[in-house]
């Protein structure tokens, strides 16, 4: 019989990420202004860190969201002046989300707020420590990755 499913190497790492998700992910809300959500921060991080002008219909595949979702969050974002979904000037039939001056300021004011946490984060662990974690973690995402996009074997799906 092998080791206890809560013993097992592969277990812990994924109850590790999901701990530190959830505490970087709360850390995160208590700094957002009011009617800002998370799943609007990440977006606001994500445009800002890979520039503007995405479909979104691109955006919802890099933020691995449903169309219908992230039409939703499109929605409440630029009611909330963060964003501005526009017509594309080459396809008119299409729509460019871009980061509006308030959606950069709220981004860049999240981080002020948060500077001393991750100051904090910087000189608890050194530079090399964050390096010698990333490729193991990158390897762990592209397999993710390529195993998500892969169809189930035939057998799984008879179950």
């Amino acid at each position: 019989m092998g080791p206890a499913l809560q013993d097992r190497p592969d277990v812990a790492v994924f109850n590790e990420i999901g701990v530190i998700e959830h505490y970087t992910r709360h850390s995160v809300i208590k700094h957002l202004p009011p009617g800002v959500t998370y799943a609007h921060f990440e977006l606001l991080m994500h445009l800002h860190r890979d520039g503007d002008g995405q479909t979104p219909a691109e955006l919802a595949q890099e933020m691995l969201m449903s169309k219908a979702a992230m039409t939703n969050i499109l929605q409440k974002m630029e009611a909330l002046g963060l964003v501005a979904v526009l017509a594309d000037a080459g396809d008119r039939r299409k729509k460019r989300v871009r980061l509006t001056r308030a959606g950069g300021e709220v981004y860049a004011q999240v981080l002020k707020d948060m500077k001393w946490k991750m100051e904090a984060l910087r000189s608890g662990f050194t530079e090399a420590e964050f390096r010698q974690a990333l490729p193991f973690l990158r390897a762990l995402r592209a397999f993710l990755e390529e195993i998500n996009e892969t169809p189930e074997p035939a057998a799984a799906m008879r179950r």
